[in-house]
């Protein structure tokens, strides 16, 4: 029998193989077992599974295929930012293992949109050379992981924006439409991709932002110093979240069509203390909340604020932006009364 005889006989019996075990059974070289099996891929004989150590060969039928690649959990791949495309990427990961196997729709729906945006922010906006994707699938759920070693997105939009700190720059990230690309971007991939997962992890040099949609709340911490950016994003593969719900809870209909328009601002993320009494810190609160038609205000673990803080953005910033609707919520007594007292409604 010929090395390709051979080969396509062992397939038959066993169903999965393997090129070292192929290279000792028969007693040759896995450089000539890698040769014979580039020729009866070509052929359409047979199928590759994983990759590197993990290869496995089956034979090209569907039934063989995809019990081949349940077993295939996990994928980590070192990417050239260069030409990058990040549904080509998401499509490798489908092709190449069974992360996603059988997956409902509504899981896979948000988890090709979330890594794809993901991937695609790390592209365009890293600055970085090469980007490392990690994604796994775990008993209970997907958890996939976007690195670069860029600029860092905290400082990135920091710089960009001209805002004072790394904590302005999460609260303008956490309202939406922020974009340091404004001309190839709407800045809304990280602000839905927070909302479409369970949970929502950012990392960037020294800060660590979560978003857990299972409580809900979310948690800015520091963190040891990282280079550039890590995304952090899992769900739970019986979850039963739908991306287009997603979308519809931040979105106003109009005549022609629905529009990104609503946003919620977490007032204790604008500094580590607890009380608010300026018009500066009022100022910053209110950065780009005119392009929005709605603006929850969570005043959650707020003690209290300041006349003057109340005034701006209840009285003079509203004047002077009418067609935005604010509605302060999680407000105490405290902070209650003065929001009335400048005019503000809950």
């Amino acid at each position: 029998m010929t090395l390709r005889e051979k080969i396509l006989h062992e397939l038959d019996r066993k169903g999965v193989v393997r090129a070292t075990e192929l290279s000792r059974l028969f007693g040759v070289s896995r450089v000539a077992i890698h040769k014979a099996m580039k020729q009866l891929r070509e052929e359409g004989l047979v199928q590759v599974v994983g990759k590197t150590r993990q290869a496995r060969y089956v034979p090209a039928k569907s039934e063989a295929v995809n019990a081949a690649l349940k077993e295939v959990k996990h994928i980590s791949l070192r990417l050239k930012n260069e030409a990058l495309d990040e549904a080509a990427v998401f499509e490798r990961i489908q092709r190449e293992t069974g992360i996603f196997l059988g997956v409902k729709n509504n899981v896979l729906d948000i988890c090709r949109y979330a890594f794809t945006e993901m991937l695609n922010n790390a592209i365009d906006h890293s600055r970085s050379e090469r980007i490392v994707v990690d994604c796994r699938r775990t008993g209970t759920a997907i958890v996939f992981t976007v690195r670069d070693f860029g600029i860092g997105v905290f400082n990135n939009i920091r710089r960009t924006r001209h805002l004072p700190n790394a904590l302005a720059a999460i609260q303008d990230l956490l309202k939406g439409k922020t974009t340091t690309m404004p001309k190839q971007h709407s800045g809304e991939g990280i602000f839905f991709t927070s909302k479409a997962v369970d949970v929502f992890v950012l990392d960037s040099f020294e800060k660590r932002l979560t978003v857990n949609n299972l409580l809900p709340d979310l948690f800015v911490s520091d963190r040891r110093p990282l280079r550039g950016t890590l995304v952090t994003c899992s769900i739970a593969l019986q979850s039963n979240r739908v991306l287009a719900d997603v979308f519809k809870a931040h979105t106003i209909e109009h005549d022609e069509g629905h529009a990104f328009a609503k946003t919620r601002v977490h007032i204790k993320l604008h500094d580590m203390g607890a009380s608010f009494v300026s018009r500066s810190e009022a100022k910053r609160v209110l950065v780009n909340l005119e392009r929005f038609e709605e603006a929850v205000l969570d005043f959650k673990d707020v003690e209290t604020v300041g006349q003057a803080f109340a005034d701006e953005i209840f009285r003079v910033w509203h004047d002077k932006h009418p067609e935005v609707r604010l509605i302060p919520e999680n407000m105490n007594d405290n902070v209650e009364f003065m929001v009335r007292r400048a005019g503000g409604r809950s």
